[in-house]
Formats: structure tokens, C-alpha cells, sequence
């Protein structure tokens, strides 16, 4: 037979013995098949854009981390909904721009919350990413920093457990079951041993991130064969940094003082045991089945003791203006990792696609059949993720500290680094102005990513639409 007749029939013969095999096993539903089985969301804390060797660093190689982007897909035009890490944790967890639910800063004492004009801990009753999970069918657990209500003064807030998750274990910033650093120096774990609501444990802060990787990989054990979605946020760059004599030696040399050392230190041994979880999960047989997601909560450091003494912190936000703490892009932009064997390919680079902290949920429950809320702020970022950029998206709307005390800021910084308390990103374009739209910043992120020339005034009517679209958000803020 000549043609293409023949191709025909072998193709037809190929479907008939694939639907005869498919028949002999247990049946799976298509959703089933296109879901992922398992997923994995890392946050690292406090971390600078170009902190990883995959995005920049050139001092300390960070090989675990470097291979799931290498092997997956890498976005750079993510951003977290707050350079702050409570109000950040909240955009992720709820898939709305935090300032609406009242997180606005880092939660902290009372007196700090009333100061900021905001919550003393996220309202349990709100959707959330885990919840949504877990009606899906995903055993579901927290693991390491929490920071959305109970510690320091506050030791009533809810039990993590209580948004969404089958199990918690924590350390100082949340209750429940919890690990606290030994090195008590702010005196912040002593605060949370005397709330109670345990058990608790001690133990040195080298060690924690190697415990926080040992408890999920245990919970992952005892899950069996059902799905499940852990949540490992870790806080090993978050200074004090406090590497113990085997996580020194490596790094000596590295830094450009003791303090990047030691920073060097940590970085470092998180990837270690980063790379030793994704390991087990290989050797166990679910990485092919697990969709792994890693970024960060806000920008580096920026803490006053170096800026008292004319120092940079550890941590590098590249090219981008600001840190922690500033909604300029320092404070705001972060690697975005994705990695999913299958489903995306190998090598994916993302230079367009507008992301936010607040598409995680709609993104991760889309793709695990669940049905998210029409009201999250958030959009799915799916068809980035497994196929071609998305080209546009909604305003994405920030805000830092804005109902504070006048003239008060939450953290101090470098005057160039201190931000309008809000901003709208729409586009190439980024406003950041007051709540009632004085002191307006008008910035073209495609020609100006580091934020140096404010173009306000070269094109007032873009400014003015903006400004007004910050002044009628702030509007619908709660107070």
C-alpha cells in the first residue's frame, strides 16, 4: 500500500491498543492525569533577587535551587504583593492584596498593629490557598515560618491548622506545635515560650531548616500514595545569621566582611538541604509527580545597623532600587521558580509575563481542579507555566504601612530607598504616590528598571490616570 494509508492504520491500531491498555488498569479521570499529584511551595525568607547563583550571585554557588529553574521555569517579572513579610504571606495565602484583609506591615506587638493601622493576625474565615487544596483532596501542611498572627504580646491568634492545613510546625511567629532558636537574642522565642499553645522545642538556628526538611519529608511519608501540598518557608537568610562550625568553612573568603560570611553560610546550607529533600523525593518516586514552586517573601535586609555605619546588609537586589521594607522593585521583585516534570519544559525563561504573590492560589488551584473564589485580586498564571507568556493582566495594586502614624515608617532605610506607601504597577508602567495621591512617582520599568528618573511630569496624562487609580483604591481600603 502506498500513501499515507498505511501510516493511517498504524495509527488507528496505536489509539485501539492504548485505549485497550488504559481499560486493563485502574481508570483515571483526565483531570486526575493532568493535576499535579503533589506540590511543594518554598518561600525563602528575606531574600535579595540575585541571591541565588541562577539569578546572579557570583561569590557562593547555590546548586540545588540553580537546577530546579535550570530543569523548570524561571520568571523575572514576578513581584510579591508587599515588601514586607506578614502582609507578602498574606497575599499568598489569600490570593488578594493584603492591604484589604488589614495586613499592611510586618505583624508584630499590639501597640506596633495599632501604630500601622491593621490586624493583629490574618482572619481565619477568609478563603485560602490550603483550604482550597485540602477540598480537593491534598493532605495538606505548614512547615517553618508562619508570621501571620501569634508571638511576641499576641497569644490568642489562631492555630495555623485553623486555615486550612491537616498539620503545622512552626518556630517563634506562630502557635502550635513549634521549634524556637536557642539564640534568643531579640528575645522574641522567649515571648513565644511564655504564650504556650505547644508543644515547643529548642534547638540552635543552624539546625532548623535540616528539621523543617526532615518534618515535611516525614509528613510526606506518612501521606501514602494520597496527594498532598506542603508548605516549606524557611527563614535561614533572615538575619541574625548564626552558621555553625561545619557551615563556616566553605564560605570563608567568600564575603566581603564577616556578616556576608556568615550570610554565605546559611545560603548555602539551605540549598543543601533543599537538594537533600528533592532527592528523597526522587529516590521515593514522586518528584516526576510533584510541581515544586520556590520564590521569596520580600527583598534583602534592610536593617539600620548598617545603615548607621554606611554599610550594605547581605543580600543582593541586583540592579532594582530599594530593599526590604521599600515598594520600589528592590523590596518587590523576585525570582519565581517553577519546576514540573512533563508539564514544563526544561530551560523556560519568562521575561514577560507580569506575576504577582497574589496568582499563587488561583494559579495552584486551577491546575489542581479545585475551584477558587471569584473575588480573589489574583489571575491563574497556568498558560504561562505550560505554555506561552501572557502578554497582559489586571493593575497590581501595593501597599506599605500606609495607615500609619504619620511620618512613621515601619522599618528605617536609606532616604533613597524610603517609598510612597502606595503603588499600582499597570504594564511597563509603575505609580507610587501618598493615599491621596500627592508625591507622585511615575517610572517605565522596561527602560527604567532600577527607578532612577521619574518621568511624571514628560507624561502627566498617564500620571494622572494612575494617581487616580491609586487614590480611588486606597478608597475601598479598610481603616
Amino acid at each position: 500500500m502506498a500513501g499515507p494509508y498505511p501510516r493511517l492504520i498504524r495509527g488507528l491500531l496505536v489509539c485501539c491498543g492504548l485505549a485497550l491498555a488504559s481499560c486493563a488498569t485502574k481508570p483515571e479521570s483526565h483531570a486526575e492525569a493532568q493535576r499535579p499529584k503533589h506540590i511543594l511551595f518554598i518561600l525563602v525568607d528575606d531574600l535579595g533577587y540575585a541571591d541565588f547563583s541562577v539569578t546572579g550571585n557570583r561569590k557562593v554557588p547555590t546548586p540545588n535551587i540553580d537546577r530546579l529553574a535550570q530543569q523548570g521555569l524561571l520568571m523575572t517579572q514576578f513581584s510579591v504583593a508587599a515588601p514586607i513579610c506578614s502582609a507578602s504571606r498574606a497575599g499568598l495565602m489569600t490570593g488578594t492584596f493584603p492591604a484589604r484583609n488589614r495586613i499592611l506591615s510586618f505583624i508584630s506587638n499590639r501597640k506596633h498593629n495599632e501604630q500601622m493601622g491593621q490586624a493583629n493576625w490574618l482572619d481565619p474565615a477568609l478563603p485560602t490557598l490550603p483550604r482550597t487544596l485540602r477540598d480537593a483532596g491534598y493532605a495538606t501542611a505548614h512547615i517553618g515560618k508562619w508570621h501571620l498572627g501569634g508571638g511576641r504580646d499576641i497569644g490568642e491568634a489562631p492555630l495555623i491548622t485553623e486555615y486550612g492545613f491537616d498539620e503545622s510546625y512552626t518556630q517563634f511567629e506562630g502557635l502550635g506545635p513549634r521549634v524556637l532558636m536557642k539564640e534568643d537574642t531579640a528575645r522574641l522565642a522567649s515571648q513565644s515560650a511564655a504564650l504556650g499553645h505547644g508543644p515547643i522545642e529548642w534547638a540552635p538556628k543552624s539546625t532548623l531548616t535540616e528539621r523543617y526538611v526532615s518534618k515535611a519529608l516525614d509528613f510526606i511519608q506518612r501521606t501514602g500514595d494520597r496527594p498532598w501540598f506542603v508548605q516549606l518557608w524557611l527563614d535561614d537568610v533572615h538575619d541574625p545569621w548564626h552558621p555553625d562550625e561545619v557551615q563556616m568553612p566553605p564560605v570563608r573568603g567568600k564575603g566581603d566582611d564577616a556578616d556576608e560570611e556568615r550570610f554565605f553560610a546559611v545560603l548555602v546550607a539551605m540549598d543543601a538541604q533543599l537538594g537533600r529533600l528533592i532527592d528523597t523525593l526522587r529516590t521515593s518516586g514522586k518528584l516526576n509527580d510533584t510541581l515544586i514552586v520556590l520564590t521569596g517573601d520580600n527583598g534583602p535586609s534592610g536593617s539600620a545597623q548598617y545603615y548607621e555605619k554606611d554599610a550594605t546588609p547581605p543580600g543582593d537586589a541586583l540592579q532594582f532600587r530599594g530593599r526590604k521594607g521599600s515598594l520600589y522593585e528592590g523590596g518587590l521583585r523576585e525570582p519565581l521558580i517553577v519546576y514540573w516534570p512533563g508539564r514544563i519544559e526544561a530551560g523556560k525563561r519568562d521575561d514577560t509575563t507580569l506575576a504577582n504573590g497574589v496568582d499563587l492560589y488561583p494559579t495552584l488551584a486551577q491546575l489542581a481542579g479545585a475551584k477558587a473564589p471569584a473575588t480573589l485580586d489574583g489571575v491563574s498564571l497556568a498558560a504561562a507555566w505550560t505554555g506561552a507568556p501572557i502578554q497582559s493582566r489586571p493593575d497590581i495594586f501595593y501597599a506599605y504601612g500606609g495607615f500609619g502614624v504619620p511620618g512613621k515608617s515601619p522599618r528605617p532605610f536609606l532616604d533613597r530607598d524610603v517609598s510612597p506607601p502606595f503603588a499600582v504597577r499597570s504594564g511597563d508602567w509603575k505609580l507610587l504616590a501618598r493615599g491621596d495621591g500627592t508625591g507622585a512617582e511615575l517610572y517605565n520599568l522596561a527602560t527604567d528598571v532600577s527607578e532612577s528618573r521619574n518621568v511624571a511630569k514628560e507624561n502627566p496624562d498617564v500620571a494622572a490616570s494612575l494617581t487616580g487609580k491609586v487614590v480611588r483604591w486606597r478608597k475601598t481600603l479598610p481603616q
